[in-house]
């Protein structure tokens, strides 16, 4: 079926009311049997767990610069294209938390103390936990490879404040891309990017999808 950009705001307008709805006392109530004790291992911002790439949001990105006077490209990077224009532009959705070249994240210290803890971005506050719609009407809960998961016991007023926090990122994530998709022109052209196909990537421009337009 051929990519309708209004079909997929509608969509995801009905996934936002859903969202709304999650209930937070039920939430809480899974985290609480699942069980959860961060060991502060760092694994989850190093370069050898499977993905640690952190997906940021505008918003996220200037409050993590006004805090540290930092440049936008000090804190993020364009995510990883996706598609391919007719002009051979790349483009991609969203930023990443900047890596350096080992691909660890460039905030963690030796020590595993995140330096921006504080303003860190809803993946990070939330993991390993995710809600996600899974050919489903209803949101479940995910839990990413962490081994904390089953040790240690979250009491209800953590639990809480977790459940909330998972239902605030995901209608978060959820109004982003309702607004990238309001932004979003000429989707319907593009084709997907294989950097193994078209080579390099650094001999393309790339334009970059957020909320606020394209970049």
């Amino acid at each position: 079926m051929e990519f309708n950009t209004t079909r997929a705001i509608n969509d995801n307008y009905s996934l936002l009311v859903s969202a709304a709805e999650v209930d937070v006392r039920a939430l809480a109530g899974q985290l609480t049997s699942m069980g959860f004790e961060c060991k502060r291992c760092g694994e989850c911002c190093r370069s050898h767990q499977a993905d640690n790439s952190v997906i940021v949001f505008p918003d996220e990105v200037f409050r993590i610069m006004d805090a540290n006077d930092l440049g936008w490209y000090d804190v993020c990077k364009p995510s990883a294209p996706q598609f391919i224009d007719t002009i051979h532009t790349l483009h991609s959705f969203e930023w990443e938390l900047k890596r350096h070249s080992n691909g660890s994240c460039t905030f963690i210290h030796d020590d595993n103390v995140c330096r921006i803890y504080f303003w860190r971005p809803w993946i990070c506050r939330t993991y390993p936990f995710y809600l996600h719609f899974e050919n489903s009407p209803s949101p479940l809960l995910n839990v990413s490879e962490c081994e904390g998961v089953g040790s240690g016991v979250l009491c209800e007023e953590d639990a809480g404040n977790l459940a909330l926090l998972l239902k605030e990122r995901l209608i978060s994530e959820i109004r982003e891309e309702i607004h990238v998709l309001e932004h979003l022109d000429g989707l319907e052209t593009w084709e997907l990017f294989n950097s193994s196909i078209h080579g390099n990537i650094a001999q393309f421009r790339i334009a970059v999808h957020d909320s606020r337009g394209c970049s």
